[in-house]
């Protein structure tokens, strides 16, 4: 990562004219007055927070670090400010965001091509204060919001996202349509239906996803596995194991089923893959031909890569910090947050496609975490350097050389995910630590002899 990258992600996700024009036509500047709408915003994603001092309070103190004298703000005009325009202006500039992000190549070698993108759908809960329970009801809590993310593996980064009570079941959430043409999904059990397999079927989607214990397939035929005896087709799938006609001796098995009856019965692929524990079981439509069984395991845990990035917002952007009490203070924090990960995972699929470009697979890769953690630490060199839009190159370099050294992961060798392993993003491991240390020391060997020589004389 250069400080070109660095510059166009952050003049591009938090774009100075953009800012502006959502706040004339949204009603946030209404007349000409002391706010600096731009500083406001760029404080609000870039500032740190903490526990002890709350995130506002950090976005209040460097708002007025920043701004010149007569435009400092007490604490209750700050807050003043948090009203729902300026929520509408923050969520704009989410959408904003998410355009810049979807505008970006996508990455998909390998198992991972073959559709548009690979989408992967989560929900992430927050606890909010009691005060907000008849806006956001929770379930194990008075006040809760959830976070329904669709992640773009292709690009790394958020690419849709809505907010919904916590009490609300995460499914109705889901809704596949003329959008996801072309596309591969992937999601978990509090996504899966028979209906979402029929939407996927008519709307041209791959999907891949684990199989519900509730559910009862029919085996219409096998093309992998050890079968012993014979079977009719429509056997119940539990009652083949249960026979050990399907035979599990530690071979994959891939069948063809059927689920649901009548006019509501779906036929897909199910697959069985040995674990460390026991048999994985997933359904899926993609070809036998592109997709074998441990291909198509090795694709649902790339579904893993969403749950890295909820804990990138509540750990690296302390999503799960907001203690406000109405809700426009609310929205404006957990958009400010959400913009402040997809910032991190812009960056870092723009250094991937930087390093398979230019040869630099070797190099070790960003940590969501540690890039995160990276930036809050310089944040205010960050904000800085945005509001003077004549900040020479040589600073934004020098400011992407000390984010990059302390972002990079340092066990990307011997630990590399799914995702790096399927992308290519992966390096031998480097020479043990003892053996670095006996190759810088010079050789004992002629000092041992000189030393015997001696002591036979």
């Amino acid at each position: 990562m250069d400080g070109t990258i660095l510059r166009e992600t952050l003049q591009g996700i938090i774009t100075e004219s953009i800012i502006e024009k959502y706040a004339e036509g949204l009603g946030v500047v209404v007349r000409c007055r002391k706010r600096d709408i731009v500083t406001l915003v760029n404080s609000l994603i870039l500032s740190a927070g903490s526990d002890d001092s709350g995130v506002l309070a950090e976005a209040m103190k460097r708002y007025n670090t920043e701004v010149e004298a007569k435009k400092r703000v007490v604490r209750g005009g700050f807050y003043a400010w948090l009203d729902d325009e300026m929520a509408d202006l923050m969520e704009c500039l989410v959408e904003s965001g998410m355009n810049y992000a979807a505008s970006l190549p996508p990455f998909l070698p390998g198992i991972l091509g073959g559709v548009e993108d690979w989408l992967i759908f989560d929900s992430e809960t927050i606890t909010l204060r009691d005060a907000l329970a008849d806006v956001y009801p929770g379930s194990g809590s008075a006040a809760a919001v959830k976070v329904h993310k669709e992640l773009s593996v292709g690009r790394g980064c958020m690419t849709d996202y809505h907010l919904s009570p916590a009490r609300e079941h995460d499914s109705p959430h889901l809704e596949i349509d003329e959008r996801y043409w072309g596309c591969g999904l992937l999601f978990d059990l509090g996504y899966v239906s028979i209906v979402r397999i029929q939407e996927c079927e008519t709307h041209n989607v791959k999907f891949a996803h684990r199989l519900k214990d509730s559910w009862k397939p029919t085996v219409n035929s096998i093309s992998r596995g050890e079968i012993q005896g014979e079977f009719f087709k429509g056997a119940d799938f539990d009652e083949l194991l249960m026979d050990e006609v399907i035979v599990l001796d530690g071979r994959c098995v891939d069948a063809e089923v059927t689920l649901g009856k009548g006019k509501k019965a779906v036929t897909c692929r199910l697959v069985m893959i040995p674990g460390p524990t026991g048999y994985l079981i997933y359904l899926t439509n993609l070809p036998r031909t592109t997709h074998g069984p441990h291909q198509v395991g090795d694709l649902y845990r790339v579904r893993y890569e969403i749950e890295l990035d909820n804990k990138l917002d509540k750990s690296g952007a302390q999503l799960d910090q907001i203690r406000a009490t109405t809700e426009s203070s609310v929205r404006i924090q957990l958009a400010a947050k959400l913009l402040h990960s997809l910032i991190v995972d812009v960056l870092i699929h723009r250094d991937n496609l930087e390093r398979t470009a230019n040869g630099y697979v070797r190099r070790g890769p960003l940590h969501r975490l540690a890039l995160a953690y990276a930036l809050r630490a310089r944040h205010a060199l960050l904000v800085t350097a945005l509001l003077y839009g004549d900040t020479p190159l040589d600073y934004w370099n020098y400011l992407a050389d000390l984010i990059a050294d302390d972002g990079r992961d340092p066990n990307w060798r011997g630990r590399p995910s799914v995702l790096d392993r399927l992308l290519g993003l992966t390096a031998p491991r480097g020479r043990p630590r003892k053996k670095k240390l006996r190759d810088c020391r010079p050789s004992a060997a002629p000092y041992r002899r000189a030393a015997n020589h001696a002591a036979m004389r």
